[in-house]
C-alpha cells in the first residue's frame, strides 16, 4: 500500500524540469532487468546512482553513461554502449541503460537477457526516472562525471559511437572532480 501511495504522488507531481549540462545528476534507483550484471558490478539487483558516486565504495565512476530508451525508439545503439563498456570500463566508465517499455516484463526480461550485456539494464516501467530527469524524449544519452554534475547530453546520431567514444576521453584525461571542461 505504501509503495502505491508513493508511486501516485511521483504521478501526480508531474515532470520535473528538464535536465541540464553542468547540473547534478538527479538520483534514481530502480530495478535491473538483468540483474546477474547488476550483481556482479554492485552487489545487488537494485541499483542506484549512488551506486557510481566518486565516494563509492562500491564502484566509483569517472564517467557514467546512462542511455535512456525503449525496444521501440534507441535499442539499437545497445551494442555501442556494450563496445564501449569494455572499452573504457577498466578506466573507470561505467554504462546503465534505463528501459521505459512498459506492458509485458517478461517479454521484455527475456530480451534483454537475449542481448548478452555486461552493464545493467534497468526497469523503469512506470516512467519514474524519466519524469525526475524532466525527459521530454528517448532515446537520450546522459554522461555524468566524477563530480556526478552532467557533462553532456544528447539523442544517439549517426555517429553515436565516435561522439561517445569522443566525450568518454575527454572526460577521463581532465583531472579528478571536474575542473574546466
Amino acid at each position: 500500500m505504501l509503495l502505491i501511495a508513493a508511486l501516485a504522488t511521483a504521478l501526480a507531481a508531474g515532470p520535473a524540469r528538464p535536465i541540464l549540462l553542468g547540473e547534478a545528476m538527479r538520483q534514481f534507483s530502480l530495478p535491473a532487468i538483468n540483474e546477474d550484471a547488476a550483481r556482479a558490478i554492485v552487489g545487488k539487483s537494485q541499483v542506484t546512482l549512488a551506486d557510481f558516486a566518486a565516494s563509492s565504495p562500491i564502484r566509483p565512476a569517472k564517467v557514467l553513461v546512462v542511455y535512456v530508451f525503449s525496444r521501440d525508439a534507441g535499442a539499437e545503439a545497445l551494442p555501442l554502449l556494450e563496445r564501449a563498456q569494455k572499452k573504457h570500463g577498466a578506466r573507470g566508465v561505467q554504462v546503465l541503460a534505463i528501459s521505459t517499455d512498459t506492458g509485458d516484463l517478461g517479454g521484455l526480461s527475456t530480451w534483454v537477457e537475449g542481448q548478452k550485456l555486461s552493464f545493467p539494464v534497468l526497469r523503469d516501467n512506470h516512467r519514474i526516472a524519466v519524469a525526475r530527469l524532466g525527459l521530454p524524449e528517448t532515446p537520450l544519452f546522459i554522461l555524468v562525471d566524477d563530480a556526478g554534475d552532467v557533462f553532456a547530453l544528447g539523442r544517439p546520431g549517426p555517429d553515436a559511437e565516435g561522439e561517445l567514444d569522443a566525450l568518454i576521453a575527454g572526460q577521463l584525461t581532465r583531472p579528478p572532480g571536474g575542473g574546466p571542461r
